[in-house]
């Protein structure tokens, strides 16, 4: 586990291999074979909506987070350190990031949300392939830290951090997956 920290000390863990290869696989099949549609954002923000920031994505249901089993195949330490659990769970969308997209700064916490898990679904990425997370200062100028999207990785971070997705290079041969999950503190809100 990786431990960054923001200017005003928010955390981002990185974990790395984190899952089993039948998991892997099972996660990544139910991805291919999910419904995107156009206009899946991260962000409700209408200045952020014209024609560049068209994408495709997939918002999981209540039934969908529970087949894709994410939940279940996070190590026990990961859950109890972030209190993850499918009553905590906020969202599950699929980011599919292409050379073309156009990504803003936002944050998760808009919601109530205290967590952000991303999980990198592709099987094999390679660095060349671009398509990292940028996490920003509070002020949304400035590049604080940077996670590369690598398979097999799942980055959780306070929701209050801004962040956007950089595009993928043109040297990617496939679309780029993420599961982006956020998390209330408690199963109370």
């Amino acid at each position: 586990m990786i431990n960054l920290k923001t200017e005003n000390n928010k955390d981002i863990f990185i974990y790395d291999d984190v899952f089993e290869s039948h998991q892997l696989q099972k996660m990544y099949f139910f991805i291919l074979a999910s419904k995107f549609s156009l206009h899946t954002n991260d962000d409700d923000m209408l200045e952020y909506k014209t024609k560049y920031s068209t994408t495709f994505g997939c918002k999981f249901s209540d039934d969908d987070i529970k087949r894709f089993a994410i939940i279940e195949y996070l190590p026990k330490d990961i859950k109890e350190k972030f209190n993850i659990s499918y009553e905590t769970t906020q969202r599950c969308i699929i980011n599919n990031i292409t050379p073309l997209d156009t990504h803003y700064p936002h944050d998760d916490a808009g919601r109530g949300v205290k967590w952000s898990l991303l999980y990198y679904a592709n099987l094999k990425w390679d660095l060349e392939w671009g398509a990292d997370t940028l996490f920003l200062t509070d002020d949304k100028k400035d590049i604080s830290q940077i996670s590369q999207c690598k398979p097999n990785r799942v980055v959780l971070f306070d929701a209050t951090i801004p962040h956007l997705i950089r595009p993928s290079t043109m040297a990617a041969t496939h679309h780029r997956w993420s599961i982006n999950m956020t998390f209330f503190d408690n199963a109370n809100n």
